[in-house]
């Protein structure tokens, strides 16, 4: 299929991802970063251009039986032009054909991807930055915590199965930052809302104009926005976005499958 057909299919034919472009990745690196997390690290002819700002996604076109595919969004934890090298973090909190492939991937793998993907990005103007997420959120949410100005402060809640799958920023930035590591230990399952939603409730806010970023399972952003609403934020300081839906797989495009 042509490369411009294929973009068109998948919603790519201009405005704030006319970066887009369709990428024949190779698997230079492969293995395990934590015990709910898995690194894939990915090149392919030409990715010195990638044009990503952090918080994107490569959008993976993972085969399937019969020449079919299923499209899979990955967010991108850093990429390196110098070495032409793209880095993935992913989530290994449930099965499917994504999470599949990703946990059997090695180095000479190939896969097709599209990218950079995603439409929610740092507000740059903001004196304070929250973001909130499960474990899907976590590497958008470093790569934008490490991404910020130095005048700027960023406090992150961020939940995982246990202290184990903790991963900090990187140091070397000049903005202070504040994570809370929110540990579910066996006591609810990924996509339980009470754990995000206590600490949302229960963080204190940076005095001045903040803005935060919400990326979860469905139910999670939507409770978290309630919680953030009442708390007297604008819609405007708050950008959502589901990653997954509880009880259900992600839809052939790639994003949550829609409650009937």
């Amino acid at each position: 299929m042509a490369t411009d057909r294929l973009l068109d299919m998948v919603g790519l034919p201009g405005g704030p991802l006319a970066d887009a472009a369709l990428w024949d990745l190779e698997v230079i690196e492969a293995g395990t970063l934590s015990p709910s997390f898995r690194r894939v690290v990915v090149t392919a002819p030409g990715i010195e251009g990638l044009r990503c700002a952090p918080g994107q996604d490569l959008m993976l076109r993972i085969p399937l039986a019969d020449d079919k595919v299923v499209n899979r969004r990955y967010t991108i934890r850093s990429f390196d032009p110098l070495e032409q090298k793209v880095v993935v973090d992913v989530s290994l909190h449930g099965r499917g054909p994504g999470t599949d492939w990703i946990s059997a991937a090695g180095p000479g793998d190939r896969i097709n991807a599209i990218g950079p993907r995603g439409k929610i990005m740092l507000r740059a103007h903001a004196d304070w930055h929250l973001f909130v997420g499960d474990e899907t959120g976590v590497p958008g949410a470093l790569a934008m915590i490490e991404a910020l100005p130095a005048g700027s402060a960023a406090i992150a809640l961020l939940e995982v199965d246990s202290p184990a799958d903790e991963q900090e920023p990187e140091a070397s930035r000049g903005a202070p930052f504040d994570v809370h590591w929110l540990h579910r230990s066996g006591r609810s399952v990924p996509g339980d809302p009470e754990l995000v939603l206590g600490a949302v409730a229960s963080v204190e806010l940076p005095a001045g104009d903040g803005h935060v970023y919400v990326a979860a399972e469905a139910g999670v952003v939507r409770g978290v926005t309630g919680v953030l609403r009442e708390r007297g934020l604008q819609p405007d300081q708050i950008s959502g976005k589901a990653y997954w839906r509880r009880g259900l797989p992600n839809a052939e495009h790639g994003e949550p499958t829609k409650e009937s």
